[in-house]
């Protein structure tokens, strides 16, 4: 049986906290709907504390699916410095835009800032993109907030300021 010390949850609770609220900030900037008001949360303790947090963001040009993962990688708990973060887009845009543009632009704001994945959509989608980025994140900065507003501008053709 493995033991998890009060401190470890106290931590990783406070790291989860302090996603949310990043989360949430980003779904009001971009007039996002946060699916549900809590996050789908799962946690293991073996061989390290860890949770995973998922969250689906719904917009007028599709959805946003926002994962991180809180590692306790060492025993110093009490310091969550970086979380994992996955975001996948599946968005539509305009039947006449050039999906290879998109692409192109999006790699090239997003290059070597985020490993980039891109989905094929189902057959005869037209004007639909998906794609998936993973990135290391500090909870409160705005790197979300900039990806977002990179993708979704591009994407849409409504870039916002930053």
């Amino acid at each position: 049986m493995f033991t998890v010390q009060p401190e470890g949850f106290e931590a990783i609770s406070d790291c989860a906290r302090r996603f949310q609220e990043d989360v949430e900030k980003l779904a009001e900037r971009f007039s996002l709907e946060v699916d549900g008001r809590f996050p789908a949360m799962e946690l293991h303790v073996h061989p390290r504390l860890q949770a995973t947090l998922e969250y689906a963001l719904w917009g007028e040009a599709g959805v946003v699916a926002v994962k991180g993962k809180l590692n306790a990688l060492t025993d110093d708990l009490a310091d969550c410095k970086t979380i994992s973060v996955t975001m996948k887009f599946s968005l539509s845009c305009d039947p006449q835009t050039d999906i290879e543009w998109l692409k192109q632009r999006i790699e090239e704001i997003l290059y070597g800032e985020v490993e980039l994945f891109w989905h094929r959509p189902p057959a005869g989608h037209i004007g639909h993109i998906e794609l998936t980025i993973a990135f290391q994140a500090e909870p409160g900065a705005s790197r979300m907030n900039e990806y977002v507003r990179c993708v979704l501008g591009i994407v849409t053709g409504k870039m916002m300021a930053a």
